[in-house]
């Protein structure tokens, strides 16, 4: 597999943070799923065809982190589907391939969120990317809503 990217490994998942041109051509090969983040109103992206592709979740909110008039910014509901999405593919898949517009910020917060909630370490995503915070935040308390934390 070609990437312009490399994996981050994890003891029970590993993490692929991608952008829009990246994730088009990207093919693991192993079974993986995708978290697709594109603008609010901007046509989805293009995920590769794969036979190990286990499913894609599609999100639309803006690179923003606190409410703006012409931003959509993160939401629970967004949030929790995310959780959702892991947690009814986690025993099968072995990658979680999170995409935004540039591959920096927000997929890296979906990343560095489910990383931190999976295995207890979101350290490799703030040491490469940019996080947005309050994505972060936000998926994070939707993988600990109704658990002890600590406990996917």
């Amino acid at each position: 597999m070609s990437m312009l990217r490399e994996m981050i490994p994890g003891p029970t998942m590993q993490f692929l943070v991608l952008g829009r041109a990246e994730v088009r051509t990207v093919k693991p090969d192993l079974p993986y799923i995708v978290v697709s983040i594109t603008d609010s109103g901007a046509p989805e992206a293009v995920v590769a065809e794969s036979p190990h592709c286990l499913g894609v979740l599609r999100l639309q909110f803006h690179d923003a982190d606190r409410a703006q008039r012409d931003r959509v910014t993160v939401t629970a509901d967004d949030a929790r589907a995310v959780v959702r999405f892991v947690r009814q593919h986690r025993d099968a898949a072995r990658l979680i391939v999170c995409q935004c517009e540039a591959g920096i910020s927000r997929s890296a917060g979906v990343a560095a969120a489910l990383s931190k909630w999976l295995q207890d370490d979101d350290t490799p995503f703030f040491e490469r990317f940019i996080p947005n915070r309050l994505v972060y935040r936000t998926v994070l308390e939707a993988a600990y809503e109704g658990e002890e934390k600590g406990c996917p």
